[in-house]
């Protein structure tokens, strides 16, 4: 299961006390990196810089961590363009015979 949010403090306490895997990425809102903070320092790390990651970094812990890591992960996996397809274009392949 897969919990993700842009407000940390807003998930219940008992939710993010039962999960092992917590993975961080960039934060700009200031109460955002404080709570952030808090909860990496529970986990007995810090990220001073977890304001300014760049795409794919991001700071992991789980069970048996004595601390979070930082990683650099792939983007994706998987070819997207870069905007999303237009109104037209979902209707024109909704259309379209699949083969």
């Amino acid at each position: 299961m897969i919990f993700a949010t842009q407000l940390p403090k807003e998930i219940d306490h008992a939710i993010v006390s039962n999960c092992t895997t917590h993975v961080y990425g960039r934060m700009s809102s200031p109460a955002t990196i404080q709570a952030t903070h808090e909860l990496m320092a529970a986990k007995g790390g810090a990220a001073e810089d977890i304001a300014r990651l760049s795409r794919g970094e991001f700071y992991f812990t789980t069970e048996g961590f004595e601390r979070p890591v930082k990683l650099r992960a792939p983007l994706c996996l998987s070819w997207h363009p870069p905007n999303p397809p237009t109104a037209e274009e979902v209707a024109k392949k909704a259309r379209a015979k699949p083969g």
